[in-house]
């Protein structure tokens, strides 16, 4: 029980630390990790509902609230390419677990994530859409996308180590991920016969539940159950091959 608490301890205060440094020095300080997804959402706004109109009720919200989740999970999978590299000097430490490094970057994007939750909030009453009680599910929602970017990141990290192009490899799938992912449009109005493709994107379905727990809609408990086996899946083999490689990542780096 004193290991948790130790562990746990770490890995919060590592979070804080991560957090603080990330925007030390900057005049606005915190604020740009609300004004960076804010700006993301003004260019998608001004595009899809000036330039190429969609058609879809209260899109400002609609978008931000796939936006965010989105944000978190680019942001951990693309940093998870060089977080055991970058921090060379902390895994040589005695007794120290490289993979803590991977659960607190997550956590670190997760912060940037609920800060901007009240702009979203927000974004909703103006729209006249009130909390309802589907926001008891957001919790849920985290989990498994915490343990899909854990189990990502684990994998990136440590194959990272040794074959440097999984960093460039990562940035381009995850930017092509954005487009099979329904941040800016409906999943409805994607071809019957691609469908399975968004079934087996765990983050179209997250993005999808997401939009369903704000705006007080039915969650899709199929396609969410099996993003979280697909979820945990994803994360035991991230964990398989980075036990595999532990002390290989520790003798490369």
């Amino acid at each position: 029980m004193k290991n948790f608490t130790h562990h746990r301890d770490l890995i919060l205060n590592l979070a804080r630390r991560n957090f603080i440094l990330a925007y030390k020095g900057s005049t606005l300080g915190i604020l740009w990790s609300a004004l960076l997804p804010l700006s993301q959402l003004l260019v998608l706004v001004f595009v899809f509902r000036r330039i190429l109109p969609l058609g879809i009720e209260d899109f400002p919200a609609f978008v931000f609230a796939a936006l965010l989740p989105w944000n978190w999970f680019s942001n951990s999978i693309n940093s998870a390419s060089n977080i055991f590299l970058v921090n060379r000097d902390l895994m040589r430490q005695p007794h120290f677990a490289p993979r803590t490094l991977v659960v607190v970057d997550a956590l670190t994007n997760l912060l940037t994530y609920l800060i901007s939750l009240p702009i979203l909030l927000a974004l909703l009453t103006l729209h006249g859409r009130g909390v309802t009680i589907s926001l008891l599910f957001f919790p849920l929602l985290v989990l498994i996308q915490g343990i899909l970017i854990v189990g990502l990141s684990l994998i990136i990290a440590t194959l990272n180590v040794f074959y440097r192009d999984v960093a460039h490899i990562v940035s381009v799938a995850v930017m092509l991920l954005f487009w099979f992912t329904p941040v800016f449009y409906q999943s409805k109005i994607v071809p019957e016969k691609y469908h399975f493709l968004y079934t087996l994107n765990p983050m179209a379905v997250l993005v999808e539940s997401y939009r369903a727990v704000f705006f007080g809609t039915p969650l899709e408990w199929s396609s969410l159950l099996l993003s979280f086996i697909l979820s945990v899946m994803l994360c035991g083999l991230g964990y398989i091959i980075y036990q595999r490689q532990l002390h290989d990542i520790i003798d490369a780096i």
